[in-house]
């Protein structure tokens, strides 16, 4: 007697047990990932998700999330009319049925799943967000034991960072209430996040001496100075390379001759204010800075180390001459170096043109042993070679004969016998 109760319970829990099995089979079934197609209406869709929830992307890219209710799929109609509503078959077949009518709308069947490359490229999205959260964590932390000082926080674009407002918002909304795309609307909040830490750091909130200061006198102030700044960008995109250099070599040309201009200065204003250049204010009169012959060279020589263009170099040119003839008086020294100077450009477009250009060489030629010890002494790091069946020290190459005689006079006035010698120089020749 004992046994057959014993039997009977335990036929009514297995009984029980494989209902609750069957029925929790039956509301379980999970679709496949993947495309599905209703051949007889020609639609297709693709399914994402698993679980509780699963995402439809119908052709015309509109998406719509079913979730599971009392182990049905259901999605509430966009006209709040009713919903539409899952009748799963099996793992790869559905059928789509209008909740209000409890008419079918279509039945899809599995027709192709996602590539393993697909898969993967799945896996990385959805990890994205966690790729996004120490991104910024790392934007961030760059900056962040740096707010306190202005220069930092004038460094930060307000308007960059306000328009992450404008951009961010919508896709939010859109994320949120459209698409139901949560993965999206996370990485929208976190860049809505790094603007208003970006804003609060840009518009100097943290600086010290902005205390007690109200937020939109801060953001005015900040507003003000991209302003004024807001075309450096450009104004450096414009500037001929070495802008900076050929106002240099301008403001030292109108010095060589211990005399500067108005006009000269005048011209130099000009270029200063097209280029965006900020120079200390000029004074006519005598300079407060002597220039002399070589050092302004070695600008020039520094200029063209630079690379400019060749259009721009020989643009160069006419402004050095523009310079020397602003105050319709050209001095010896002045013409001396405008010589040299277009010689050293010439030679640097023919360097990069090709071509053939004339040059003068300067040599001193001693007079025994005596003289050559003392060019040694004088010019160390020259050496002495044979030519033309002597012995001579190569001085150098220049552009423009007055120049070569000039620096000739100089050793001929320590005793020292110099010549200059006229060559050509064929930079098609050179490799």
């Amino acid at each position: 007697m004992g046994i057959m109760v014993t039997m009977r319970r335990l036929t009514i829990i297995l009984g029980i047990f494989a209902t609750t099995i069957l029925l929790g089979s039956t509301g379980s079934i999970e679709l496949v990932e993947g495309s599905y197609s209703d051949n007889t209406r020609g639609d297709s869709l693709k399914i994402t998700g698993t679980g509780d929830k699963i995402t439809f992307e119908f052709q015309n890219g509109s998406k719509f999330k079913f979730e599971l209710d009392s182990g049905t799929y259901k999605t509430e109609k966009l006209s709040g009319d009713g919903s539409y509503i899952l009748r799963i078959s099996n793992e790869e077949q559905f059928e789509l049925i209008d909740g209000a009518t409890d008419k079918s709308i279509g039945t899809y069947k599995l027709y192709a799943t996602p590539s393993l490359f697909k898969k993967l490229l799945s896996i990385l999205v959805s990890s994205a967000l966690v790729f996004s959260v120490i991104q910024a964590y790392l934007k961030v932390n760059k900056v962040w034991k740096r707010r306190k000082i202005v220069e930092v926080a004038n460094s930060i674009s307000i308007v960059a960072a306000m328009l992450g407002f404008a951009v961010g918002l919508p896709f939010l909304l859109n994320n949120i209430f459209i698409t139901n795309d949560y993965f999206s609307a996370g990485k929208v909040i976190l860049g809505l996040t790094l603007a208003v830490v970006f804003t609060l750091i840009g518009i100097g909130a943290f600086v010290d001496a902005n205390r007690g200061v109200g937020f939109f006198t801060l953001l005015g102030r900040a507003l003000n100075l991209e302003r004024k700044e807001s075309g450096e960008l450009l104004s450096d995109m414009l500037r001929p390379k070495g802008a900076r250099k050929i106002i240099d070599i301008l403001k030292k040309l109108a010095a060589i001759d211990d005399d500067i201009a108005q006009e000269e200065i005048d011209l130099i204003n000009q270029f200063s204010e097209k280029w965006n250049i900020e120079i200390p204010e000029l004074k006519p009169g005598k300079p407060e800075e002597v220039t002399n012959l070589v050092e302004l060279k070695a600008l020039v020589q520094s200029y063209l180390d630079e690379g400019p263009d060749t259009d721009v170099a020989e643009g160069l040119v006419d402004l050095i001459n523009l310079m020397a003839e602003a105050d319709d008086e050209v001095t010896e020294e002045e013409a001396m170096a405008v010589a040299e100077f277009t010689g050293m450009i010439g030679y640097y477009v023919s360097a990069e043109k090709g071509g053939e250009m004339e040059m003068w060489e300067v040599n001193i030629v001693p007079q025994g042993d005596d003289q050559i010890s003392a060019v040694r002494e004088i010019l160390p790091e020259l050496d002495v070679v044979e030519d033309r069946g002597g012995r001579v020290f190569k001085v150098g190459r220049y552009f423009s004969e007055d120049y070569a005689e000039a620096v000739c006079s100089k050793y001929i006035s320590l005793g020292l016998y110099s010549n200059t010698t006229k060559l050509m120089v064929d930079f098609s020749k050179v490799s």
